[in-house]
């Protein structure tokens, strides 16, 4: 009898390991219960200054003290987070908060009464807000290797995206519940649940750590053994960035991209409004377009992959300017109009998250905090001059012209990101802080 040779066993895809599912449950819950209490104290925040003022304007005041603490939080936060455990700095945040939340929601009316009061603590808020997102960002790549770290910011993307739907309508219904300053209460409760869930996030990377699930060295994440003691100054790694013409083609490539999409993010409910008369209810519906394209474009980043993050960031400015060009020119159809903003919203998102993780995957990981502080401050000016002139040039020659622009603006972008070869993303490394200091 004669024994025919079994066939050859095909190759199995790596299964997909029990923590990692965990970690992005996790992550993903995390993101979600963030947006919610994130929406709910904006509304209640400026609620109450509405309230206290009966000037509209004065919502724009507290907005406007928020953006700025921002920036002065990351200039001076950076080099905490080098220096400090980026994970307890976070945890810190929360604390702040839910007590800045408790405070005003339970206490008497006087903090609750006085516009000066709503102010401060507004913008105190969004100050420890932004250090901790800056201590996530930070924390990511120091316990998770590169290709989980693309993984988390995908998927990441895509969550808040999806809340951006979801978190208006339900922060809405529970301020209705809990009018005025009890409205905070809810967004304390909020981030105590954030809370828990950065606690199982944290446990499930030692988890997996212990099990030993990252098998090839070359991605494993790396600890960081530098002494804080010596890590360079902020002028120091200032000028490090400065002098590498690589990071100064990046900081300015970026800022141009910045300075278009930040603008158009906040002016397609005028353009809508004014120059395709639509009625308030009828453009805000429209937006939710954008949306979907932004859940598009986190998972377009899960699959990409650390070694794709450069071509992403070639195309989507493309892909986003194009969008912007068919709804400024054709957005009287709106099957065109959906498109254009579907096309922008899943370009914006690709783009600003393969941008970051430039700089996580890139920078010295000891510093990481300083550089990420340094070039954050500088984007976050740029958009804000960007946004600041948009409303004058609006009034001045209209919202069809300065879409046209930006959108001309964005390819123009694109095509300068393409001529970022490969030498030049490996190059990237090649600073005198990288040479003494480890990286990603």
């Amino acid at each position: 009898m004669t024994r025919t040779a079994s066939p050859a066993k095909q190759p199995q895809a790596p299964a997909w390991p029990r923590w990692l599912g965990a970690l992005l449950a996790f992550y993903v819950a995390l993101t979600v219960v963030a947006a919610m209490s994130e929406g709910v104290y904006d509304i209640a925040f400026a609620n109450l200054a509405l309230d206290l003022s009966g000037l509209v304007s004065t919502i724009g005041i507290v907005y406007c003290v928020g953006y700025g603490v921002e920036v002065v939080a990351s200039l001076a936060m950076g080099p905490l987070l080098d220096r400090r455990d980026a994970g307890q700095v976070l945890v810190v945040s929360y604390l702040v908060k839910i007590g800045i939340f408790v405070l005003i929601g339970l206490s008497s009316s006087f903090l609750s009464s006085h516009l000066w009061t709503i102010v401060i603590a507004a913008a105190a808020v969004d100050f420890v807000h932004h250090v901790g997102g800056m201590a996530l960002f930070v924390l990511l790549p120091r316990i998770v290797d590169r290709h989980t770290l693309v993984k988390i910011q995908g998927i990441a993307a895509t969550a808040r995206s999806a809340s951006e739907i979801l978190s208006p309508v339900a922060a809405g219904l529970i301020i209705a519940v809990l009018p005025g300053a009890r409205g905070l209460i809810a967004a304390a409760g909020f981030q105590i649940l954030a809370l828990a869930l950065f606690a199982g996030v944290l446990m499930t990377v030692r988890r997996a750590a212990a099990s030993k699930p990252f098998e090839d060295t070359e991605t494993e994440p790396k600890e960081e053994t530098t002494d804080p003691q010596s890590l360079p100054s902020r002028r120091e790694v200032a000028s490090t960035i400065v002098s590498s013409r690589l990071w100064r083609r990046y900081v300015i490539f970026h800022c141009l991209s910045v300075l278009a999409l930040s603008t158009l993010f906040l002016s397609w409910l005028p353009l809508m409004r004014e120059a395709l008369d639509m009625s308030a209810a009828r453009a805000g519906a429209f937006l939710a377009f954008s949306t979907i394209g932004a859940v598009l474009g986190g998972l377009v980043v899960v699959k990409s992959g650390p070694d794709r993050i450069f071509a992403s960031m070639c195309w989507a400015p493309a892909f986003a300017g194009a969008g912007t060009l068919i709804a400024a020119t054709l957005g009287s159809s709106l099957w065109l109009l959906a498109l254009g903003l579907i096309t922008f919203g899943l370009g914006t998102t690709v783009y600003f998250r393969s941008a970051g993780l430039v700089v996580q995957l890139h920078a010295p990981i000891a510093v990481l905090g300083t550089w990420n502080g340094l070039l954050d401050a500088v984007i976050r000016v740029v958009g804000a001059a960007g946004i600041l002139a948009a409303g004058f040039l609006f009034d001045l020659v209209g919202g069809h012209a300065v879409f046209v622009c930006l959108g001309l603006g964005l390819l123009v972008s694109a095509a300068l990101w393409s001529r970022f070869g490969q030498t030049d993303q490996k190059n990237l490394t090649a600073t005198p802080l990288h040479e003494g200091l480890p990286t990603t």
